[in-house]
């Protein structure tokens, strides 16, 4: 009886073994699915239909989540033999003492899917739509009225596609069912954020670069500044990329204030002594600015910052920085007339008839313009043009008082004590060789209140 016992005994517990090396224990979870008494195929059946419900949640930075489903993917259980090697594992002649305890497995279970239709189920999510998201943006310099600043990155919230596209495969090859794509670092991001040392820097060096105010007074409450508004705009790139001050925009610059603050030759509008008003122009009366030079020492200001008063250079000058400048004290000649005036500050000091250059020989005194005193000298002897002929001056002249006008010091006003009478109509056909010939009393006043570059006014 006992050997009978005996022999059931081992018969009975044989035959578990054997049912337990084709079945899982009790107890048994697989991938989360209960396999308990499962044969190996009957537990791929339950993963295969779990790969079918198979669903990717896809979490935002903002919270929201989409998803991609197994049948977007054509995604399928793929037999790669895990299960069976799992039950192979199983001892199944210890189950007497496995039968009882619970038993998780996590496989890696094999899956299949179609390439093209993850990438078109990543294509086709809301997050991915073109104004659905908004692209980083780098930090930048950005300018401001009188300079520049930055403007700080944007994050955005624009995904990677094929950093999407990897953690996404690799979620569903790993049976996850969930993907923070900001955890994931599935987003753009800015490649230059403000706190840049060489953004930082950049921004330092172009606010150096504009920082200089200067201005520059023309009279008459007529002035020029030279800020960063203005400075901005002559902001440019050398060939080596640094920015810098584009020199030929100073030039441009200093060229376009000559235009139009030059007076040298200008036409002028003058009233007369005798209360009408003529046209002047011409002459070498008036502001002329020094182009090379000013340009040189504007670029010079700029570099070093400075603020306040430019002072511009000039190569020519008159007696009033106002938009008159002749100012109140000059001399006047009228041609037609045959009068002078003198005026010092407003007032009339000399009033005198004259004698031109004689009309009938054709040494007529030029009229027109505005010219400048050269300079004055007493006691002269004035000589004529050589005669080619003879070898001798055509006169030999001498006078008290010389005050020379024309740019090459031909013609001036002086005395002449031989001439007995002066204005009417002499000087058209006496009249003298093209200088401003003055009673002897008027021109000494005259020569006492003029200096270089008083102006003289001919018309």
């Amino acid at each position: 009886i006992a050997g009978a016992l005996l022999v059931l005994m081992i018969a009975a517990y044989a035959a578990n073994a054997l049912h337990f090396s084709r079945h899982f224990y009790s107890g048994t979870t697989i991938n989360g699915i209960d396999s308990t008494e499962l044969t190996a195929e009957e537990v791929k059946e339950k993963l295969a239909q779990k790969t079918e419900e198979y669903v990717l949640n896809l979490v935002g930075m903002d919270g929201t989540s989409e998803s991609i489903s197994a049948e977007q993917i054509g995604l399928a259980f793929k037999d790669d033999k895990e299960v069976d090697q799992l039950l192979e594992d199983q001892n199944s002649w210890l189950w007497i003492g496995e039968v009882f305890t619970d038993k998780e497995h996590e496989l890696q279970v094999s899956v299949s899917y179609d390439e093209a239709s993850l990438e078109a189920a990543i294509d086709g999510l809301q997050c991915m739509q073109e104004g659905n998201y908004t692209p980083p943006q780098d930090a930048a310099v950005d300018d401001t009225e009188n300079g520049y600043t930055i403007v700080p990155e944007v994050e955005g919230n624009q995904l990677d596609r094929d950093k999407l596209l990897e953690k996404v495969k690799s979620a569903i090859d790993c049976g996850q069912t969930e993907v923070n794509l900001s955890d994931s670092g599935c987003y753009l991001k800015p490649s230059v954020y403000q706190d840049d040392e060489a953004l930082n820097a950049r921004v330092n060096q172009l606010n150096q670069l504009v920082s200089a105010n200067l201005t520059m007074d023309f009279g008459s409450g007529r002035t020029e500044t030279v800020n960063g508004a203005l400075l901005k705009t002559w902001v440019t790139q050398d060939e080596n990329g640094n920015d810098i001050i584009d020199s030929a925009k100073i030039t441009e610059y200093v060229s376009s204030l000559a235009a139009k603050y030059n007076t040298k030759g200008a036409t002028r509008t003058f009233r007369t002594s005798s209360g009408s008003t003529v046209q002047v122009s011409g002459g070498d009366y008036g502001w002329l600015m020094d182009e090379t030079t000013t340009a040189q020492n504007l670029s010079s200001a700029i570099a070093a910052g400075t603020q306040g008063t430019f002072e511009v250079t000039y190569t020519n000058s008159a007696r009033s920085r106002e938009t008159n400048d002749i100012g109140n004290s000059y001399v006047e000649i009228s041609i037609d007339q045959q009068t002078m005036w003198c005026y010092v500050d407003g007032e009339l000091l000399v009033e005198t008839p004259v004698v031109t250059g004689d009309v009938s020989n054709g040494t007529e005194t030029p009229r027109g313009s505005v010219w400048k005193v050269k300079g004055k000298t007493t006691d002269y002897t004035m000589r004529g043009r050589i005669d080619p002929e003879t070898g001798e001056p055509s006169y030999i002249t001498h006078v008290n008082y010389w005050i020379p006008y024309s740019e090459d010091l031909t013609i001036g006003l002086h005395d002449l004590t031989t001439r007995s009478a002066f204005g009417g109509d002499i000087y058209l056909t006496n009249g003298s060789h093209g200088c401003v010939n003055t009673p002897l009393d008027a021109v000494r006043q005259i020569y006492e209140v003029v200096s270089y570059g008083f102006p003289v006014i001919v018309y």
